[in-house]
């Protein structure tokens, strides 16, 4: 007779271990801003920007992002957004922003711990949770400033592990939390079923003289793969009627090209997926379902010319899209390969496979310059300091001041490049091209620190 399932653990675990990570990669996320050293700064900007704006009754738009702009006319949309700003509105920091970015990514360990759990028991429940914690690229996207994307992370480890249990609206709704997070959320939902529909997913045992095929077919998860397959169908139109910019991106009627890679940028890939096999991900192997959903998510990776290996960067919150689909596939397999033990690999080899995110520290002597910025002023600032003093109405960075009009962005109908005169305070390299036009136009030095200037436009303008 078949020994009946231990009951699962209570909600209060999981949910601790959300509250940990969440806690812990924030406070580090907030602690490397703070020391001028954010993942990516351009894009924080672009985000508190946005969010501010918003906040004060403004458009939902930053034109330094130099793309449409509006809610939905943005090429992301972000459906979490609302209740972000609602409580930027109430407590207006960046460092609001930040736990919130940790709160998307640790929100997997969820559905992390629900899945080991289901393999391995209340050990390999908290293992794999762990395992995934300690994985580099995970932390990567949990500090990577602010990108609602990380969401992608818990909603596809959610589908997978509510339908390694047959629970077909639980993985709707695991799906849905992955379309909050970005519209190509829909995209995944589609991805993840229809491998649900094609592959077993959580084999049961298999009975004396039963055939491998029925075996196999026994494995596939029919409801929630037809679920996910309605429900992605469902988002996915909605958002092509709702959206004007779905697919300003990816575009499978019209697929770009792929990209032919400098030999250090091959290297680097070569060395990242070295990194990778030697991770908890190569249980995926074991138990490849998510593996076979997230085929042309890889294709993508490997035909892009933009580099997502580097856990610092613009291309820090990549992981968000290939994680789920590797860690689901890794906690599984591990399972497969011993009940006991398999999880604690899967933890071990997360640990050690890549770098962990450290605190950091950046040019913080230029904090003297952007504390001398009022609320009101209108600002243009470099990499270095754009990202703190993006709470405001105007804010753009100083290269787009000094481009060309070869360089006008695609759409783009105000003055190009922007004009000196739509801002009041500079800040920037004393060797920026900029800097002498604007001494030439009369502005200011105001102050100066580590080769960078305060500038303000002279009384007369």
């Amino acid at each position: 007779m078949k020994a009946a399932l231990p009951s699962p653990a209570p909600a209060w675990i999981p949910a601790l271990l959300v509250l940990v990570g969440t806690l812990s990669l924030g406070a580090l996320s907030i602690a490397n801003t703070r020391a001028m050293s954010p993942t990516w700064g351009q894009d924080l900007a672009f985000f508190t920007q946005l969010v501010h704006r918003a906040s004060q009754g403004g458009p939902w738009a930053s034109p330094l992002l130099l793309e449409p702009q509006g809610f939905f006319e943005m090429v992301h949309t972000h459906l979490i957004l609302p209740l972000v700003v609602a409580s930027y509105r109430l407590l207006p920091r960046q460092e609001l922003l930040l736990l919130w970015q940790a709160l998307f990514a640790c929100l997997a360990l969820w559905p992390a711990f629900r899945l080991g759990e289901q393999v391995g028991g209340l050990r390999g429940g908290l293992l794999s949770a762990l395992g995934l914690l300690a994985f580099g690229p995970f932390q990567a996207v949990a500090i990577a400033d602010f990108r609602p994307s990380a969401l992608f992370i818990p909603g596809l480890l959610g589908v997978f592990a509510a339908a390694r249990q047959g629970r077909s609206l639980q993985a709707v709704g695991w799906a849905l939390v992955a379309n909050l997070g970005r519209q190509e959320g829909a995209w995944l939902s589609l991805l993840a079923g229809g491998a649900l529909l094609l592959s077993p997913w959580g084999l049961p045992p298999r009975q004396a003289g039963e055939a491998l095929g029925r075996w196999l077919l026994r494995g596939l998860k029919w409801r929630p793969a037809l679920a996910l397959l309605v429900f992605g169908a469902l988002a996915l139109g909605a958002w092509l009627l709702l959206k004007p910019q779905m697919l300003f991106h990816l575009n499978p009627l019209n697929p770009a090209p792929a990209a032919v890679l400098p030999p250090d940028i091959a290297e680097q890939r070569v060395h990242w997926l070295l990194r990778l096999l030697r991770s908890g991900g190569i249980f995926g192997l074991l138990a490849p379902s998510p593996l076979l959903a997230a085929t042309p998510i890889f294709r993508e990776m490997a035909r892009t010319g933009r580099e997502w290996g580097p856990l610092t960067g613009p291309a820090a919150h990549y992981g968000a899209f290939w994680v789920p689909f590797v860690a689901a596939a890794g906690i599984a397999g591990a399972g497969r390969l011993h009940r006991r033990f398999g999880p604690l690999a899967f933890a071990v080899l997360c640990a050690l496979s890549f770098p962990w995110v450290s605190l950091r520290e950046g040019p913080v002597a230029l904090r003297r310059l952007t504390a001398q910025v009022g609320p009101e002023d209108r600002v243009a600032a470099d990499y270095d300091v754009i990202f703190d003093v993006a709470a405001r109405e105007v804010l753009w960075n100083v290269a787009w001041l000094s481009m060309t009009e070869a360089d006008r962005p695609h759409g783009w109908t105000a003055p190009w490049p922007i004009p000196l005169n739509e801002v009041d305070v500079l800040i920037l390299k004393e060797s920026d091209p900029l800097t002498p036009v604007a001494e030439g136009a009369g502005w200011q030095v105001v102050d100066r620190e580590d080769q960078h200037l305060l500038m303000r436009r002279s009384a007369a303008d």
